[in-house]
């Protein structure tokens, strides 16, 4: 029988036993560790110590098992196999063995998976053009086609392991961010126009740490905004509209925004955000304001 081996398989067993071992639990239950029997051995003597070396157990079973409490961390374990006369027959190597505790999944909460602090979003808005361009373009409408397609990677200080914030360091973060999105012109018999817009920028964020599931954020940012433009203009003196010009215009111009947004933390690590953007693109010789209106889906890390 090969112990060094059991012990192996043994924390395995530990990290079964361990899934029961709830924090919230006000009485731990016990962690077994379980070997083979070995033939002409009658009792086994388990000694357990902890990183400093110190003893914390030295029992002696008549079982092939030991059923034990000790709190979470590094310890290293040896057996010794007692043969009927009575003496240690046998010692194992000293093994590194590790206790952790794992807590009950919840559908509702504020933990990030990996403690990095990072959120990944992505989902759809509608974007509501402010005067004066809404004289010219319609909204981007209820329609996929129409609708700003939108994603952002942000980095939260407060939730990162990385980063020991105690101050109001821990409810700022920092965040990229990306939409395109395409409108439609209003009906006009002499002028026929499109106009897609991508948008790539970077916002600083306050964001709220409440102990309940639901969060509340506050950004502002900036970035570049490219916008290309179709036209086609139209001779209406004959019956049938007649393309007389058609062309294109390409613009890349900066932007600015303010928006804010509710967080909703739900089927751990998951989230659902929304809220609302205004945006002022400097297009041209004129500002190009709209406000949008976004749903996020997002998983924390």
């Amino acid at each position: 029988m090969n112990l060094t081996t059991a012990l192996l398989a043994a924390v395995c067993v530990l990290s079964f036993g361990l899934a029961h071992a709830h924090a919230e639990e006000k009485k731990e239950k016990p962690l077994r560790i379980k070997w083979e029997s070995v033939e002409g051995i009658i009792q086994f003597n388990v000694q357990m110590k902890d990183a400093g070396g110190g003893i914390v157990l030295d029992r002696t079973v008549n079982t092939n098992y030991i059923d034990f409490v000790l709190p979470p961390g590094k310890y290293q374990i040896r057996i010794g196999a007692i043969n009927k006369f009575e003496k240690t027959s046998f010692w194992t190597d000293w093994d590194e063995i590790e206790i952790r505790k794992s807590e009950k999944s919840k559908i509702f909460s504020n933990a990030y998976a990996a403690n990095v602090g990072l959120t990944i979003r992505g989902g759809l808005a509608y974007s509501m053009i402010l005067p004066n361009l809404n004289k010219k373009y319609n909204d981007s409408l209820l329609k996929f086609q129409y609708m700003a397609y939108v994603g952002s990677v942000g980095f939260n200080f407060g939730n990162s392991k990385y980063i020991n914030a105690n101050n109001v360091i821990k409810y700022m973060g920092i965040e990229l961010d990306g939409s395109f999105c395409t409108f439609d012109d209003r009906y006009n018999p002499t002028f026929k126009s499109s106009l897609s817009q991508m948008t790539v920028g970077i916002n600083l964020f306050f964001r709220t740490q409440l102990s309940i599931p639901l969060q509340f954020y506050l950004r502002l940012g900036g970035g570049a905004a490219y916008t290309y433009q179709k036209f086609t203009k139209y001779n209406i003196a004959s019956l049938t509209p007649i393309p007389y010009q058609v062309g294109s215009i390409k613009s890349l111009d900066p932007y600015a925004k303010i928006g804010v947004s509710m967080e909703i933390n739900f089927l751990y690590p998951l989230s659902l955000n929304i809220g609302v953007d205004y945006f002022n693109i400097f297009y041209q010789d004129e500002t190009f304001m709209s406000m949008r209106y976004f749903v996020m889906l997002g998983v924390r890390i």
